[in-house]
């Protein structure tokens, strides 16, 4: 296994900040993140934060405990009239099952409504139902997406060992979508030869529209040296020999680099979407991200060319320009409230 310990370590921490950038090396976007924990206890094999922490990421979580207070302060400094979204997170999972007795994301949740910063929830928990009540008198200007690559529930515990089934992810999406909280999916990572084929796809995307969700979006599997070390290992231990050699073909003889990864083909990655992007269409989802409110509150592809709604501390909002060009006034304040995040070169939470 890549993991050592039975159970997972919680370890306390106190830190300095925990408001930063966060930037997708594939689309060339940023934004801002809170991660309230470091480490992740889901043990995805494919996990990408991996790489930016340390090799007891599967082993340890640091859980940052005075983290709302430092948001709170750190919201306090900030110098801009607008600010972006925080999505909570892009390198660990804000929901995980020691957060039940932390509630270290739900004290950082309750800042972020006491400022008026909408932000979105990236989890692959069924857990969050713990805080219904606190996301749904948010609802105008949260986003809860789950992230979900297949609904075959022994591969997803093979891949997954410590995520939620699909079946309590299913369940869960109801519930927020019957509070009003706009609610999506994230097929990410798509494994060539293992979760792209359009079964698979078609099942998770209508299993989400049947519980609620509008919008679907998807990523394919970005490899690095540790990543595929795992992976290929599993996928050998499984006797899917198959999967493992068109893996190595796309990715290592047919792929391309980006930064620190591999990714397939760019044919391949665009049939993909394509795909899911059909399936979800053709069952009344839109394909994209969410972003700004009322009538903005409409996915758009990877926030292409998009209008959002920024808001000012006390909830006043003023209308941003297109978000590929970034609030004019964020980077200089982030330069002097915190430090990039390791988690920089990451896309939100898969």
């Amino acid at each position: 296994m890549w993991w050592n310990l039975r159970t997972v370590e919680v370890r306390k921490r106190r830190v300095k900040s925990v408001l930063h950038e966060y930037y997708d090396v594939e689309d060339s976007k940023g934004g801002l993140t809170v991660n309230p924990y470091v480490g992740c206890s889901h043990r995805c094999v494919y996990c990408y934060a991996t790489f930016e922490w340390w090799r007891d990421f599967h082993d340890v979580v640091e859980a940052k405990v005075n983290a709302p207070e430092v948001l709170s302060e750190e919201l306090a400094r900030w110098r801009g009239s607008r600010i972006e979204p925080v999505f909570l997170s892009t390198a660990t999972d804000p929901y995980q099952p020691h957060e039940g007795a932390l509630r270290i994301t739900r004290r950082i949740v309750e800042v972020l409504q006491s400022k008026g910063v909408p932000y979105y929830i990236y989890t692959k928990s069924a857990t969050i139902v713990r805080d219904l009540e606190l996301h749904a008198r948010y609802k105008d200007r949260c986003v809860v997406v789950w992230s979900l690559t297949t609904v075959d529930e022994g591969l997803k515990r093979a891949l997954e060992p410590g995520a939620s089934s699909a079946r309590g992810v299913f369940a869960a999406m109801r519930r927020f979508a019957s509070a009003g909280v706009t609610v999506g999916v994230t097929v990410d990572p798509i494994i060539p030869g293992l979760t792209d084929g359009r079964e698979n796809l078609e099942a998770v995307l209508a299993g989400s529209r049947a519980n609620g969700a509008s919008f679907a979006y998807s990523g394919v599997l970005r490899l690095r040296e540790d990543v595929w070390e795992r992976l290929g290992s599993l996928l050998r231990s499984m006797g899917k020999h198959e999967v493992v050699e068109l893996i190595e073909r796309m990715y290592f003889s047919e792929g391309r680099r980006l930064g620190p990864y591999r990714i397939p083909p760019r044919s391949y990655s665009e049939r993909v979407s394509s795909l899911v992007r059909e399936i979800a269409e053709s069952l009344g989802m839109r394909y994209g991200i969410p972003v700004g409110e009322g009538d903005l509150l409409s996915p758009v592809e990877r926030w292409k060319d998009a209008k959002i709604t920024w808001y000012l501390e006390g909830g006043e909002e003023h209308r941003g320009e297109a978000i590929g060009a970034g609030p004019p006034s964020a980077s200089s304040s982030l330069a002097d409230i915190a430090s990039r995040d390791p988690s920089s070169m990451l896309r939100p939470m898969s």
